[in-house]
């Protein structure tokens, strides 16, 4: 059996970052902290912690706190079968990409979660790097544009988000009166999410041979800005057609390329021994997300 005092001093540094916060989150000294660490530490002849700024847990640090992560949820379960709806809510962390989370999302999320006894802590990265928030213990599924599971885990097609190159009729009409070139394309100023972004670079190297690195474009770190920012002619965008309908719907911005989409398969990864409230919240997301997302389409030509 686990000592609950020292583990819940290492979920403390892990959420909190550092001794000193979880210290004062516990009501400890920090040295009282420290003790307790070393000791787990000790216990399991493993270093659990990397001490640093933030202090993150090591390979055996991220398989303790998925097995922690799981053995609340599994107590809260119990908890609330036994006490009843007063044990309160249970807190699930998932990890997302930011375009999931600002185009289809929010509404699988509202559908599911309605009515159950959890609470959701998102945390947003790039789709190919979700897969490694869920690998350190950090969340308890993710969605991930990696197709293959880790070990432990299981990784379900959820369909694939189509990405349409959009830009208002203003700047469609300033920087592509010519048609969208290659010439045109490395003068006019495109939008990226962040230096992780390799998605338009790889989108105008496929259909342009423009390489990475070889056309202007903004940083913006939010899926909303890129919508707001390009409805203000500051650039042009490869953004989910589900975050985009309504304005393609009443003209404020127009597909640049309609013959010319971009397609990322999804999947659901998560840690195959779940609560089992956890996991049949796990399969009503997955259906509900197959539900808008693009399934294969048995007509190649469509």
């Amino acid at each position: 059996m686990f000592d609950g005092k020292l583990t819940e001093a290492f979920l403390s540094v892990v959420r909190e970052g550092s001794f000193e916060r979880a210290a004062s989150a516990l009501h400890l000294t920090q040295s009282a902290v420290s003790q307790r660490i070393r000791t787990l530490e000790a216990r399991f002849g493993q270093t659990l912690l990397t001490r640093g700024r933030p202090c993150i847990p090591t390979g055996a640090g991220q398989t303790l706190l998925r097995y922690l992560d799981r053995i609340r949820l599994l107590e809260e379960e119990v908890l609330r079968t036994l006490a009843g709806p007063a044990e309160g809510p249970s807190r699930l962390a998932l990890a997302v990409n930011a375009d999931s989370l600002h185009a289809w999302l929010p509404q699988v999320l509202a559908e599911t979660l309605d009515g159950s006894p959890f609470t959701v802590e998102l945390q947003v990265d790039n789709e190919d790097y979700t897969h490694e928030l869920l690998a350190r213990g950090e969340a308890l599924a993710c969605v991930s544009a990696r197709p293959d599971a880790m070990r432990g885990c299981v990784a379900e097609p959820l369909g694939a988000l189509r990405y349409i190159c959009v830009a208002t009729p203003r700047f469609a009409a300033r920087h592509f009166a010519d048609g969208v070139s290659r010439a045109a394309l490395l003068r006019a100023p495109g939008l990226l999410y962040n230096r992780k972004d390799a998605m338009l670079g790889a989108y105008l190297a496929r259909h342009f041979g423009i390489a990475e690195g070889h056309y202007p474009a903004h940083l913006m770190p939010s899926s909303q800005a890129f919508v707001d920012f390009a409805l203000l002619d500051f650039g042009y965008v490869l953004v989910p057609e589900l975050a985009v309908r309504p304005q393609l719907d009443s003209g404020q911005l127009v597909d640049l390329l309609p013959a010319q989409p971009h397609d990322v398969p999804l999947y659901w990864h998560a840690w195959q021994i779940q609560a089992p409230m956890v996991d049949a919240l796990f399969r009503r997301i997955v259906v509900a997300a197959r539900a808008m997302l693009r399934q294969r389409d048995p007509d190649p030509r469509r």
